[in-house]
C-alpha cells in the first residue's frame, strides 16, 4: 500500500510541476535567458577590457621606445592614440609623457597645458598633480621667477615631501633676481632641514660657495 501512495504522490507532484511550469515558463525562459546574457555580457566585457589594457600597455612602451630613439612626433601620435581609450592610470601617465615630448620639442605652451591637464584630473593622488606642478615651474622658460615663487609657495609653508626641492628652488629663484640676502637667509635655513638627501646637501653647498662665498 506504502508504494501505491508514493507513486500517487509522486504523480500529483508531477501535475503540479506541469502546472507550474505552463504558467510561468514565460517568466522562467526569460530570467533565465536575461541570466545568461548577463553572464555571457559580464564575460566579455571582462575579455574586452583585459584586451584593451593589453593593447594600451603595448602602445605606452612602444611610445617610450619612440622617445628613447628621440623619434618624439611618433611618440607623440602614439600617446594621444592611448589617450582616446585610457583609465584613469594611463590618462595621467601619458600626459606626463606627453609633456615630457612637448617639452624635448621647446613646445613650451603645450607642456604647461599637458602640465595643467594633470593639476586638474580628479581621482588621482594629490602627489602626482604636486608633482606636475613642480615640473611645470622648473621647465617653463615663460613664468617669471616672482610667479615661480607664488605658484610654490603651498610647499613652502606647509610640510610635504616636495617641500625641500621646492625650498631648493625658491631659493635660485631669488638669487636670479639678485634677492642675494634673502636667498642666503633661506639656503641657510634649508641646510638644517631634517629631510634633505645627502644630494640636495651637496647642491647647497654648491650653491652656497659660487653665490655666497
Amino acid at each position: 500500500m506504502a508504494d501505491i501512495f508514493d507513486e500517487v504522490s509522486e504523480d500529483l507532484r508531477k501535475d503540479q510541476y506541469k502546472q507550474i511550469w505552463f504558467k510561468y515558463k514565460k517568466i522562467i525562459i526569460t530570467i533565465t535567458t536575461i541570466f545568461v546574457l548577463f553572464i555571457i555580457s559580464y564575460k566579455y566585457l571582462e575579455h574586452y577590457q583585459e584586451t584593451e589594457k593589453i593593447k594600451t600597455s603595448t602602445l605606452y612602451f612602444d611610445g617610450l621606445e619612440e622617445i628613447k630613439n628621440k623619434n618624439y612626433d611618433r611618440a607623440e601620435v602614439i600617446f594621444k592614440n592611448i589617450l582616446k581609450n585610457a583609465d584613469i592610470g594611463y590618462t595621467l601617465l601619458t600626459y606626463f609623457q606627453l609633456a615630457n615630448i612637448k617639452l624635448n620639442k621647446n613646445d613650451f605652451k603645450s607642456m604647461e597645458s599637458y602640465y595643467d591637464k594633470i593639476i586638474e584630473l580628479d581621482n588621482i593622488n594629490k602627489a602626482y598633480k604636486d608633482y606636475a606642478l613642480i615640473l611645470k615651474t622648473v621647465n617653463s622658460p615663460y613664468i617669471k621667477n616672482n610667479e615661480k615663487i607664488k605658484l610654490l609657495k603651498p610647499f613652502l609653508t606647509s610640510p610635504n615631501n616636495f617641500q625641500p626641492i621646492a625650498s631648493e628652488l625658491e631659493i635660485l629663484y631669488l638669487i636670479e633676481n639678485k634677492k642675494i640676502n634673502v636667498a642666503k637667509a633661506k639656503l641657510n635655513k634649508l641646510m638644517k632641514h631634517k629631510n634633505i638627501s645627502n644630494n640636495q646637501k651637496n647642491r647647497l653647498n654648491t650653491i652656497d660657495e659660487i653665490y655666497f662665498k
